[in-house]
């Protein structure tokens, strides 16, 4: 049975290209029971043409994790949670790179009996791997062959000028690194979550807190029929910290933070997690005292942080490029395309701004950087990329979809999408000004223009909810909210700290408006940076806004940008009834054995 288990597996590996790295993949795949199964199955696989179309690409991608999360709310702990994940995804092209099943509403639709499970074994037994890649490899192939046909059907009596292929090859390239996993002190994370979560005892007005640790490790795979084969690493810790309360009027608000760690044993030190916590719950204590904001057209100052998460969602997300899927004549879709679609070579930002995007940077000024990562899931190995050169849109962040304006892959495939394809997202995402003025003047500038054009105040923002930490009703609120408006950009994040600044320099925090109309198109017309740069990082999942808890499967951004004065922006208000506030008062927190002094109140003596 030996001789021939590495009959086969020689055969399998003769299947393939042997680019550079081949020696070393191959002792990998003799020690990894994963690497074999996959690469047994996938030899097997690329063969299949038995429903008429033979497969000219496929790959699979796997994961092999184990994560462990910690919730408390007020001082309590819920119970941990530990999970083992082997999540597993094929993909299979049938057709032509020209015309296959892909990009289609079709694609992942299956209307047979599923008999794979998605999860790979436990044990690594290479039989039972096998099994797994067989089963998931005969659905891929089955749901191919029906979406082509359907697809096929769709298009057929429409005519395109200039159709695009549906797929870009790329050289095969092999990275194979060894698993790294560190010791997660599981009983400390549990005292540190209940320890934070007891900070919000001091604010009786917070009816809704939350603080959790997460810690993934695992390693994750990819192999493809081109003799691609990726092994690295794939690690993250995150805190979440999340809270709610009702204005006096009624009104909900909702603030949040993240803190991230490539490494989950190198996590933010205490203090700057206690900070994020308190800065949490004075955020949520100063907007119940604020006035609600009334509607506001006129100029907007992004200060900080918020300069740096206006870019990453609204900039960061239409760098991505995407097409619409095929879909039966006269169906709408609803479908959000890429506002640079069409675009290269045009202007998008003024003159004296560069944006570069590079996920092969681990850190900047000593500080790491959550957007690194060495291939993408396309077994693609990415580069620095010029994306907005003085202005000009140079480049699109690209999956192996083709894009109009691009010549190929660039590796930034990023999160597992619909339509059998990838989604691409940016990494370490740059904004680099070569005209900045101090950041004080920024702020006499937005003085000026409201005393010029005759405004009462202007507007300042120095915290975005992005990625947003509301629940998924108020998404969906959002969402309704910005299709009654009439607005054809698609709703970005409300402001959280949103200041109006007076003629005087005086500032007032207010709460309850959104933007209207906030597209990639108002970039144009940025006025001013600032001379500093802030550095901010999230996990992007996919979801509009980047909604906490919205998705299983995240990856990590860096954005790093200046303070920037916008010359006109809309705001308003969302003209909503509101729930009524609880009636019933809280307990007594007082009581509570872990309520600290507050910050309020004097402490006891």
């Amino acid at each position: 049975m030996k001789r021939l288990a590495c009959a086969l597996l020689a055969a399998a590996l003769a299947a393939f290209a042997q680019p550079p790295g081949a020696e070393k993949l191959n002792a990998a795949i003799h020690s990894d029971p994963l690497l074999r199964a996959a690469f047994e199955e996938l030899s097997r696989a690329r063969n299949l043409r038995a429903l008429g179309e033979a497969i000219y690409y496929a790959d699979v991608s796997f994961d092999d994790a184990d994560s462990f999360a910690i919730s408390a709310t007020l001082g309590s702990a819920f119970a941990p949670q530990h999970a083992r994940l082997r999540p597993i995804r094929a993909a299979v092209r049938i057709g032509a790179p020209q015309f296959d099943n892909t990009n289609s509403i079709f694609s992942d639709y299956f209307s047979g009996t599923r008999l794979d499970s998605d999860t790979l074994p436990l044990d690594n037994d290479v039989l039972a791997l096998r099994n797994a890649f067989w089963l998931s490899f005969d659905r891929a192939y089955k749901t191919a062959s029906e979406a082509l046909g359907r697809k096929a059907a769709a298009v057929r009596g429409v005519t395109a000028s200039d159709p695009l292929p549906d797929f870009w090859d790329a050289p095969p390239r092999i990275l194979i690194e060894e698993p790294r996993r560190a010791r997660i002190d599981e009983a400390g994370w549990t005292r540190r979550v209940k320890t934070l979560s007891a900070l919000f005892a001091a604010y009786p007005d917070i009816t809704a807190s939350s603080v959790a640790f997460e810690a993934s490790q695992g390693t994750l795979y990819f192999v493809n029929t081109r003799g691609s084969a990726v092994r690295t690493p794939d690690r993250i810790g995150i805190l979440r910290v999340r809270a709610s309360r009702q204005a006096p009027d009624g009104m909900p608000l909702y603030d949040g933070a993240s803190l991230q760690s490539l490494d989950p044993a190198r996590m933010p030190s205490g203090a700057e997690l206690e900070k994020t916590v308190q800065d949490v719950a004075s955020n949520l204590s100063d907007l119940g005292r604020a006035p609600a904001g009334q509607a506001y057209v006129g100029p907007v100052l992004f200060s900080g942080t918020a300069a740096a998460q206006v870019f990453a969602e609204v900039l960061g997300t239409h760098l991505a490029a995407s097409r619409r899927p095929v879909s039966d004549p006269n169906r709408a879709v609803p479908f959000p395309i890429s506002e640079f679609d069409g675009r290269i070579g045009s202007r998008v930002l003024p003159e004296w701004i560069d944006v570069v995007d590079d996920p092969t940077l681990q850190q900047i000024g000593g500080a790491p950087l959550l957007g690194y990562y060495p291939a993408d899931l396309e077994g693609i190995f990415p580069a620095r990329l010029n994306l907005v050169e003085k202005g000009v849109l140079k480049a699109l962040l690209t999956t192996r979809q083709p894009v109009r304006g691009m010549s190929g892959p660039n590796g930034r495939a990023r999160l597992p999408g619909a339509f059998g394809l990838k989604i691409a997202r940016p990494s370490n995402l740059f904004i680099q000004a070569s005209q900045t003025e101090p950041e004080a003047k920024l702020k006499q500038r937005l003085i000026d223009l409201i005393k010029t054009q005759g405004k009462p105040y202007g507007m300042l923002v120095r915290k975005m909810d992005f990625p947003s930490f509301t629940p998924l009703d108020e998404l969906r609120r959002v969402s309704l909210r910005a299709a009654r408006s009439g607005s054809a950009a698609r709703p970005v994040s409300a402001p959280v700290l949103l200041y109006r600044v007076y003629p005087d320099g005086r500032e007032e925090l207010v709460r309850g408006l959104h933007f209207r109309g906030l597209s990639s198109r108002s970039f144009r017309d940025i006025l001013a940076a600032g001379d500093r740069d802030y550095l901010f990082h999230y996990l992007d999942n996919g979801a509009p806004m980047a909604l906490t808890g919205a998705a299983s499967y995240i990856v990590g951004c860096s954005v790093s940008a200046p303070s920037v004065l916008f010359e006109d922006l809309e705001l308003e208000p969302a003209n909503e009834d509101l729930p009524r506030p609880p009636i019933v008062p809280p307990p007594s927190f007082p009581d509570s054995p872990h309520t600290p002094a507050s910050p309020h109140t004097p402490a006891s003596k």
